[in-house]
């Protein structure tokens, strides 16, 4: 999300290939050429990572073609994803680069992931549950901050842990206890993680059928303005920023945020490719022949010296 509210190209790896859990690390950069730098440099195994996993020797290392070819390659569009609340420009450019895929020779067509609309409920509860797990331990005596109210060891705990976490994080914990209770464990922890499976096997389904990539958005709309987005819950926000990009999150999946083109107010629309494990070097080599293609407008930076204005200005792609 950040990449496409950003204008810039953004690599969430196959889960694991990077080091850490859930929200999957990725790469932010101008191009896909520098995703490919920085994914060189930083994947692998992590042996202080219990969630790191090796690279097969095809995702080692990448090289990109300066012309990648995408004759052939089998593209899905996941009917489930035109869903409400998608904004009449996002639906155009997700149209407009499905059209400019099959004039480039590939192979589109429509695929069907049913469960993806439920990966942002699964995903709160799980998240949850994890955070209510990894901070148990930031007790304020052996881990994290520690508060000044000494009047008794549950007081201490409990000063250490409301300074120490924001509202948000606050709110994670207590939820995530929740749906841990011995009375909730099956009702909400053990069937988010059924539907965690559901959402896999749907990916896995397209995938076996044949299909290399699927194209999606990135978010639902433009990015709003600030005080818009304060307006809204966290509820609101995660329906509208996560709802193509979560089930990535769920399915431990490669995919890239690419920008495409601008709205009408001059800010940047993304579309995202999906790819099955490990497939990074087809993913990256498919966003590089669009990036090549759409030719999206670049901030340029221009630098000048400490006591000068830094200028920026939007030039074409060189």
């Amino acid at each position: 999300n950040p990449a496409s509210r950003c204008g810039v190209v953004g690599l969430k790896p196959t889960y694991g290939a990077l080091s850490r859990h859930m929200d999957v690390p990725g790469i932010l950069a101008k191009t896909v050429h520098d995703v490919v730098l920085l994914f060189n440099a930083t994947a692998g195994v992590d042996e202080n990572d219990s969630t790191s996993v090796p690279l097969p020797e095809h995702a080692r290392n990448l090289e990109l073609e300066e012309e990648p070819s995408l004759a052939g390659i089998r593209v899905g569009i996941p009917r489930e994803y035109h869903c409400p609340g998608m904004a009449p420009e996002v639906v155009d450019v997700w149209r407009y680069v499905a059209d400019k895929l099959d004039s480039l020779g590939a192979i589109v067509s429509s695929v069907s992931l049913p469960h993806s609309q439920y990966s942002t409920e699964c995903y709160s509860v799980l998240n949850c549950c994890e955070v209510a797990s990894n901070f148990a331990r930031y007790d304020g005596l052996e881990y994290g901050h520690r508060a000044d109210d000494d009047s008794s060891t549950e007081a201490l705990y409990a000063s250490s842990r409301h300074e120490g976490f924001n509202e948000v994080v606050r709110g994670r914990i207590l939820a995530g206890n929740f749906f841990l209770l011995r009375k909730n464990y099956d009702k909400y922890f053990m069937k988010a993680l059924q539907v965690r499976r559901l959402i896999c096997e749907d990916f896995k389904r397209v995938f076996e059928s044949g299909v290399q990539m699927i194209l999606t958005p990135v978010t639902l709309t433009e990015a709003p303005k600030f005080s818009d987005w304060a307006l809204k819950d966290n509820r609101e926000r995660v329906s509208v920023e996560d709802f193509c990009t979560q089930p990535v999150n769920m399915a431990g999946l490669p995919a890239v945020s690419l920008p495409c083109r601008l709205s009408r107010n001059g800010l940047p629309l993304s579309l995202q490719l999906i790819a099955p494990r490990f497939a990074e070097w087809d993913l990256l080599s498919a966003a590089k022949r669009l990036e090549l293609e759409l030719q999206f407008p670049r901030l340029d930076l221009h630098l000048h010296s400490c006591d000068q204005s830094r200028n920026a200005a939007f030039t074409s792609i060189s």
